[in-house]
């Protein structure tokens, strides 16, 4: 990775227990660590995931770290590091996670985050939800390491700009019993109302499917289509209009009384066609 993140603590003076800062400093390595193998394997590179340590800066403990150079790809890298500011900020106003649905919510960001590199190499971003857990579990230690006046920054290497971590948020669950419901997969045919589709890159377009009122996001994976809609090719799409297309997506059913189902890793695989004016004749019910 040639970008370097800086993960920085401003501890308390006098703190009492001063061992716990460099635990907490430890734990936020081990979590960086975890969460770059999550991106790896989402981004399906069979490579594990390493840290070095660069570099220590007294006064405030602050710790440079990298990957070990020579494993991933520029633009690999990049997308690690950001998705760590992502679920920074994904973090910031969120007090506690503690369900499936909470962890789903989160890799849904950072995948929509993963996707907006356009890069041609980048594949469909498929993040594992327990992996992505356990990793969350990792930030939740180290920051009960801190006080509540305590405060933790990242950022690359020494530029201006910051990110803080929210040193308050707790993971309220345990990673070894979420995820244990049944996964399927579906192909098929839908028709969907795009509630929001963009109009610039390749992030996920919000959907509500016609037939069973299940609200998604989806990533257009018919790359043509695509670019004739966002070149003015294809008029805009309206509140009526209706879009019919082969898409993919997976259904995780939890266990009896664990949540709601959910669906992931949706795409528009190709638009057949979009029906102009016929929709909106009754309202939706959503069912997941």
């Amino acid at each position: 990775m040639s970008e370097t993140l800086k993960i920085r603590i401003d501890f308390a003076e006098e703190r009492q227990r001063p061992a716990e800062v460099f635990q907490a400093m430890s734990c936020y390595i081990e979590a960086y660590q975890a969460l770059g193998q999550v991106i790896v394997n989402a981004l399906g590179d069979s490579e594990d995931f390493a840290l070095q340590l660069e570099n220590v800066q007294a006064g405030s403990v602050a710790s440079y770290i990298k990957a070990v150079p020579g494993r991933f790809k520029g633009w690999m890298s990049s997308a690690i590091i950001n998705s760590g500011f992502r679920l920074a900020d994904t973090l910031s106003t969120v007090e506690t996670t503690a369900t499936e649905g909470d962890v789903d919510a989160i890799a849904s960001e950072l995948e929509k985050e993963l996707a907006k590199s356009n890069n041609p190499q980048m594949i469909a971003p498929q993040i594992d939800r327990k992996e992505l857990a356990f990793a969350l579990q990792r930030f939740s230690e180290a920051n009960k390491k801190l006080l509540p006046e305590e405060s933790v920054e990242t950022s690359l290497g020494d530029e201006g700009k910051v990110t803080p971590i929210n040193t308050h948020w707790r993971f309220n669950a345990n990673p070894k019993n979420m995820f244990l419901g049944l996964t399927t997969s579906f192909n098929g045919v839908d028709r969907l109302y795009v509630r929001a589709p963009v109009n610039i890159g390749k992030g996920a377009w919000s959907m509500v499917s016609v037939t069973t009122g299940s609200r998604y996001n989806a990533n257009i994976s018919d790359v043509k289509w695509l670019e004739d809609y966002q070149n003015g090719l294809v008029r805009p799409i309206g509140p009526k209009d209706v879009m019919e297309a082969e898409v993919s997506f997976q259904l995780y059913t939890p266990p009896p009384g664990q949540g709601k189902p959910y669906i992931s890793n949706a795409k528009i695989v190709r638009v057949i066609e979009i029906h102009r004016n016929v929709g909106l004749q009754h309202e939706t019910i959503p069912l997941i």
